[in-house]
């Protein structure tokens, strides 16, 4: 009997280069909890950036649970829910570092719970539920997304969106059109945006919007119900709620002419300068 060697943790998942960040197949996840660097420090990731983060952190889950099903067979990993919350008001120093463990509920569905730490303290604390696909469902459940289109030179410079101010409690937010080539490597060959693409584009125009420069993300939670396609301009109506006399929660749900996508809840902390 002739066994296979086990296939790569990478190639077990639907993403690939370019939306799988670099060396991803190289991380050596162990049976119980895995630590990451991400060679960057949090710098790197504030305000709008802060969805490279997610990026990253959504994908280090999706690795994690592919490597705890033990199996060589392809998985689609689609987040359900994610919620990440800061946890400590310390200055970060230093590069930072990713905890991750992964608990399977079953052969459909897994959580990944992360910690992102720096030299010396936890910052954030992140959930994210996933449903796990196997290949031949994917494909059928998403054969509107799929197109066998050539593809063409990766784009990475978002499209333009603005900001339309209705009161001080509302603001709109229009995202113009998403492309293949913006979204290469995100399930290949279905023409799907990510969510932290559109994260991204949200959190833009919500620090802009502002005068104040002490802006700091307090937590983030997404719950998208339906896949966001290319080549759709899509509305995000914000509903701005004040939590506290420092904080502010933004419910922004995400539209188009038709449809809802899903909401993401971002939490804005006015950190006070001394």
């Amino acid at each position: 009997m002739i066994v296979k060697a086990p296939k790569k943790i990478a190639s077990l998942i639907g993403e690939t280069s370019p939306y799988l960040f670099e060396n991803a197949e190289k991380i050596d996840f162990n049976q119980s909890s895995t630590e990451i660097p991400l060679y960057k420090s949090f710098e790197s990731y504030e305000k709008e950036n802060f969805s490279d983060l997610l990026k990253i952190l959504s994908t280090l889950g999706s690795l994690s649970l592919a490597n705890e099903l033990k199996t060589n067979d392809k998985r689609y990993f689609l987040g359900e829910r994610l919620r990440i919350r800061k946890i400590s008001y310390t200055q970060p120093s230093g590069l930072l570092s990713v905890k991750i463990a992964s608990q399977l509920e079953s052969s459909q569905k897994g959580r990944a719970l992360i910690e992102i730490v720096d030299e010396n303290t936890k910052i954030f604390q992140m959930e994210m539920d996933y449903f796990i696909i196997d290949e031949p469902s994917f494909n059928k459940i998403f054969e509107s997304h799929y197109s066998a289109e050539q593809n063409k030179a990766f784009t990475s410079v978002f499209p333009s969106s603005s900001f339309e101010y209705l009161n001080e409690e509302k603001f709109n937010i229009t995202i113009e059109e998403f492309t293949r080539n913006h979204c290469l490597g995100h399930f290949d060959n279905y023409e799907i945006v990510p969510a932290a693409f559109v994260g991204k584009c949200i959190l833009k125009n919500i620090f802009e919007s502002s005068t104040d420069p002490n802006l700091e993300i307090e937590n983030i939670e997404i719950f998208l119900n339906k896949a966001m396609p290319i080549n759709t301009v899509f509305t995000v109506n914000v509903k701005i709620l004040r939590v506290s006399k420092n904080l502010k929660k933004y419910k922004c749900t995400v539209t188009d002419t038709k449809t809802e996508y899903g909401h993401y809840f971002i939490t804005i902390k006015n950190q006070p300068t001394f």
